[in-house]
């Protein structure tokens, strides 16, 4: 038999094809609690240059630009962290929904997203006890360590809150609509 027609030998029919189709790239989802994210990335890049400016063309690196980087890209990543938790853009595996019947897979995504949720609430409780008993300060600036942390469990209290809504919007959704979300290809009856 020919495999243009979709069968194998013995009759089977091959799965359907998956496309993966990209969506053509739009700020128009960028929301102003966005914008801390984009600023910190784009001064990030800045003292990361400078570094490098520093270090390997003028054979005298700025001290302070190490530690500053390293924290700097914990306050991307934390800040980043609340766009993808505002979209529900982190990642995941949604093959399992493919496998399993929608109501089941909407209880599935309802118990991941009160984990979801735990987790982030725990971390911004442990986070808030952290960075009461922090009293250092950076080694190469006078900027106390508990000003980042501080950040970061707001991000954390943040994105509690977008979880929160998360959980609230897919208990109120159907099964299909709960997979139509991960998904739109799936479609469940």
């Amino acid at each position: 038999m020919s495999s243009s027609d979709g069968n194998h030998e013995g009759g089977a029919k091959a799965p359907p094809e998956i496309t993966m189709d990209e969506a053509p790239v739009s700020i128009a989802d960028i929301r102003l609690i966005d914008a801390p994210a984009l600023i910190m990335f784009w001064v990030l890049a800045i003292v990361v240059f400078m570094q490098f400016f520093t270090r390997y063309v003028l054979n005298d690196s700025l001290a302070w630009t190490e530690e500053v980087a390293r924290y700097l890209l914990v306050l991307v990543a934390f800040l980043g962290s609340v766009s993808a938790v505002r979209r529900g853009s982190h990642i995941m595996l949604e093959f399992l929904f493919r496998m399993i019947p929608a109501t089941y897979a909407r209880i599935l995504a309802l118990i991941a997203e009160t984990i979801t949720l735990g987790l982030f609430a725990s971390l911004t409780w442990i986070g808030i006890e952290l960075t009461q008993k922090t009293r250092q300060q950076m080694v190469s600036l006078p900027i106390p360590k508990a000003w980042i942390y501080w950040i970061c469990v707001g991000c954390l209290a943040v994105m509690t809150l977008y979880s929160a809504l998360w959980l609230w919007k897919k208990f109120r959704q159907t099964p299909d609509q709960v997979v139509a979300g991960f998904d739109p290809t799936i479609s469940k009856n």
